[in-house]
């Protein structure tokens, strides 16, 4: 072995492997070359490399991964602090909005914003996120990144037919190395819909949407009813051209044949078990947002049920507009609070292999392995034991410390 590999020791390691149940005692990860070549007890590791970097106290892990969040948002932070929200969607995004283009009048700090909130994911610990975005300047942020990998998503928006033929053209003239996604059922056509999915596949590229998030959308695709229509309308982006569906959000994509296993269904609070089943069934991904969720006021997520249907979610922030804090141990413990019967080991895998696999990256990300890159982080962990490894890492929330080795 060259003298150019390290050895990371620690008293506990994680892998993030399925099927991973107890932390491995005293354990190593060796790298050379930005790749993990060895892993396991010390004991095996020692003489692979020439350097051994103790990390006393602490955990050896895969990074985490928030695999989704709206990095352009972040100027608009002070709409996701103070007093939770009553899960009015429409009457949040009228704020937002207005919000949105004051600060865009002003010719506010936008850009220094969505910088130091991509700074505190990669402090915190992110080795890959999926940000969403409506600004294809998103997509340079993702190529200046350091320290972490971005998936940026060029989020498309139309629900008029005048809106559709803009949108498709727009679509049409896209590199085929931008990522485009839909914003959601209840602002996006069908059409749209299916062509969006159409290139995803026709590219390889992963399929984003927003979906299930508030009784608004369910009410708007059941009936036409709750407030979304009255707010489309007030906004001229209603011309009666949509006609409900009669279905539930998740019924409504798989009519439209859109849900497959590189869907990505974000929120997916308003779902019961036919919609869990045909989720699994197409093998769909599932991303929560504990913390937004809960900041909106728009419920909770099924989240044991998702999980007895051979789920595995993956975890993510949305923006500092609807979440007080960008920060994916935090929504960890957020989980862990609202189901305390959750296996902290799931948990923890949700915010690792669930997002790297939602992301399309689970050969690259969310666990260690032997050729892998080394994508890691020794987490503190002072005094914690064997059996409290997983509890303490899926309840530290923001007082995680945490050293990026890779």
């Amino acid at each position: 072995m060259s003298g150019e590999a390290v050895c990371h020791r620690a008293p506990w390691l994680i892998t993030g492997a399925p099927g991973e149940s107890a932390p491995t005692a005293d354990g190593a990860v060796v790298v050379a070359e930005g790749r993990i070549v060895a892993l396991g007890p010390f004991a095996r590791c020692r003489e692979l490399a020439a350097t051994v970097t103790d990390h006393a106290g602490a955990v050896l892990t895969p990074a985490l991964v928030n695999a989704h969040t709206h990095l352009e948002l972040s100027a608009l932070a002070e709409l996701g602090q103070g007093e939770a929200a009553t899960g009015d969607m429409p009457s949040w995004i009228a704020a937002l909005l207005a919000r949105r283009a004051a600060f865009a009048a002003a010719g506010a700090a936008i850009e220094t914003a969505r910088r130091q909130a991509l700074a505190s994911l990669v402090d915190s610990g992110c080795g890959l996120i999926g940000d969403i975005g409506n600004d294809p300047a998103g997509a340079a942020l993702a190529a200046a990144a350091t320290g972490a990998e971005i998936q940026f998503f060029l989020e498309l928006l139309a629900l008029t037919a005048a809106s559709e033929a803009q949108a498709l053209e727009r679509l049409a003239a896209l590199a085929p190395t931008m990522v485009a996604a839909p914003h959601a059922p209840y602002s996006v056509t069908p059409r749209l819909l299916t062509a969006l999915k159409e290139r995803c596949r026709r590219l390889g590229q992963i399929y984003s949407v927003h979906l299930a998030e508030s009784r608004d959308e369910v009410q708007l695709l059941a009936d036409g009813s709750g407030g979304f229509p009255a707010f489309l309308r007030a906004r001229q982006v209603w011309d009666g051209s949509f006609r409900p569906p009669a279905a539930s959000p998740v019924a409504y994509l798989d009519r439209l044949g859109v849900l497959d296993a590189r869907s990505l269904c974000v929120h997916c609070v308003q779902v019961d078990g036919a919609d869990i089943a045909t989720l699994a069934r197409n093998g769909a991904k599932v991303c929560l947002c504990p913390g937004s969720n809960r900041q909106m006021g728009v419920g909770r997520a099924p989240v044991a049920d998702m999980l007895a249907a051979g789920l595995l979610p993956a975890l993510g922030t949305d923006s500092l507009a609807s979440n007080p804090q960008l920060n994916v141990w935090q929504e960890m413990r957020i989980l862990r609070e609202e189901l305390p019967e959750l296996a902290p080991g799931l948990v923890f895998a949700m915010a690792t292999r669930g997002g790297a696999e939602a992301l399309g990256r689970g050969t690259t990300h969310g666990q260690l392995g032997v050729g892998r890159p080394a994508r890691l982080l020794a987490v503190t962990a002072q005094g914690v034991r064997g059996h409290e490894v997983f509890e303490f890492l899926t309840t530290v929330g923001t007082a995680a410390t945490v050293q990026r080795l890779g």
